[in-house]
């Protein structure tokens, strides 16, 4: 790894492998639980703890399945985990801070089963944290399957964004801001859900009745070009829209299936994860580099570190390929976490 004395930073200001001033990715590894980061400018590995495991917090896990790193308004790292039902607070360096939702309590009567989520950055609840929600089952057996949305300053929870099969929400994974637009790609519908700022139902953006290929949305993430990104879990291929939601492109090296996470590198290639791995794809369909392997990296995000923060450096890292040995079957029910 190359380490990269910043001019201007604070004195003994050292990013390992990363090139001065460069954003990271930051992945979450459930099979770990703790929070990896790699180059957005080629994917390389920068570091294989840069938030490590809290452990217990009163009666909370925090880290039982983490899914996706959210940064807040204030700068702070918000982190979803989808077994320990909470989002968690983390400082810039990756310290832990406090459990962020709720209040700081675990209630499954609220948030059960949560995944991915969303700062909003304006409109009317600029600050506020989406968080998709499975949620528990009632006395009628009908799950929540809600976009909870929490106060910034102490994530009390706040009228939800959007709630059960309100615009055919039946399984939520991700949530993100798009041309004005909120955008929620839902599994139990094979959609990606369109609304207002404000949380109201805008019509559909894409689905399964659009284009085949959706089947289990998961990560959404926007390109260079203004297009957005989706990952397929079920078919296995990533997706590009156009922002009038016609298909731009269709990926997938061949190689890979059940794609979770992705995002755009600096390079113009795609940092993707899989059940099997965190790769550098491009959009010829050619894998450029296994940048870690192991079944359990999530959501990517990117993030600007603050100036003068030290990284460590990566331990030995294992990038030998695994294989994937269960079904598409097996492995959607496991992911959905019921």
């Amino acid at each position: 790894m190359r380490a990269c004395v910043c001019p201007g930073l604070v004195a003994g200001c050292v990013f390992a492998g990363l090139a001065c001033g460069q954003d990271l990715l930051l992945i979450p590894d459930a099979a770990s639980d703790r929070v990896w980061a790699f180059s957005a400018a080629d994917g390389s590995l920068v570091s294989d703890a840069y938030i490590a495991d809290p452990g217990s917090v009163g009666s909370v896990d925090v880290f039982n399945r983490p899914i996706e790193v959210l940064i807040s308004s204030t700068g702070t790292l918000l982190v979803t985990d989808q077994f320990a039902d909470v989002v968690s607070e983390f400082a810039p360096d990756g310290s832990f801070l406090r459990v962020f939702s709720l209040g700081g309590v675990r209630d499954t009567q609220v948030m059960d089963n949560i995944r991915g989520g969303h700062v909003l950055t304006s409109g009317p609840n600029a600050g506020s944290v989406l968080v998709c929600n499975a949620g528990g089952t009632n006395a009628l057996l009908v799950s929540q399957n809600n976009v909870k949305s929490l106060d910034p300053s102490d994530g009390s929870e706040q009228t939800d964004f959007a709630f059960n099969r309100y615009g055919g929400l039946r399984g939520p994974f991700d949530a993100i801001e798009y041309n004005g637009s909120v955008l929620v790609c839902d599994e139990g519908s094979d959609m990606v859900a369109r609304y207002t700022p404000e949380g109201k139902f805008d019509e559909r953006f894409v689905s399964f009745f659009d284009y085949p290929q959706i089947e289990f949305p998961q990560q959404m993430a926007i390109a260079s070009n203004g297009n957005l990104l989706l990952c397929e879990f079920s078919n296995g291929v990533i997706l590009e829209f156009a922002p009038d939601g016609t298909l731009a492109g269709q990926y997938d090296p061949g190689t890979l299936s059940l794609y979770r996470g992705i995002a755009e590198l600096d390079n113009g290639n795609l940092l993707v994860t899989t059940t099997t791995g965190v790769y550098e794809v491009t959009r010829t369909g050619l894998v450029v580099a296994t940048e870690a392997s192991g079944s359990e990296f999530r959501y990517i995000t990117r993030f600007t570190p603050p100036a003068g923060l030290r990284l460590p450096a990566p331990g030995n890292v294992d990038v030998k390929p695994i294989v994937e040995t269960r079904t598409v079957e097996q492995a959607v029910r496991e992911e959905v976490g019921r």
